[in-house]
């Protein structure tokens, strides 16, 4: 009876383990902007599963770019695939762990180098214009004087 207790206490936790997330892979891992259109990537989720492990585990994955996050969820497949469009350049870390009722176990980061869209070309009008000078301000110019206005203090001859 002992040895059958013993032996559940090692079996039991085996069977409760979630599925671990094992390898995260983007492709590719440099990517360009193309016509004004930004690169779309391939992101491989894998999860290694024991004989024991038979449930559903939940992940998360985070592109890196300050975009909404996506909930990834396995219940057979061992490996999923995303695909994911960058809309501006920069170097990211993409991140995958476990999360929800059933998270998966671990976490995984990979890199994604994605250069930039190139600036606009500055139209050949805007090009050619040169800037306007700068006006000068106006005095303010007081009426002239009529030539019978005499002054009040000036004596009467």
């Amino acid at each position: 009876m002992r040895k059958l207790l013993l032996l559940a206490c090692f079996i039991a936790p085996a069977a409760l383990a979630a599925p671990k997330l094992d390898k995260l892979t983007v492709n590719p891992a440099s990517a360009e902007f193309k016509s004004g259109k930004g690169p779309e990537v391939s992101i491989s989720i894998a999860v290694s599963r024991t004989r024991f492990d038979t449930g559903a585990c939940d992940a998360q994955v985070d592109f890196g770019d300050g975009s909404r996050p996506r909930t990834v969820d396995f219940t057979v497949a061992g490996t999923k695939i995303i695909k994911y469009t960058y809309s501006k350049g920069g170097n990211f870390n993409v991140s995958v762990k476990g999360i929800g009722k059933t998270p998966c176990e671990g976490t995984q980061v990979a890199s994604v180098a994605v250069k930039g869209p190139a600036k606009p070309e500055p139209k050949k009008a805007d090009a050619k214009k040169k800037p306007e000078p700068k006006k000068k301000a106006e005095k303010k110019k007081s009426a002239p004087k009529k030539k019978d206005e005499k002054k009040k203090d000036e004596p009467k001859s």
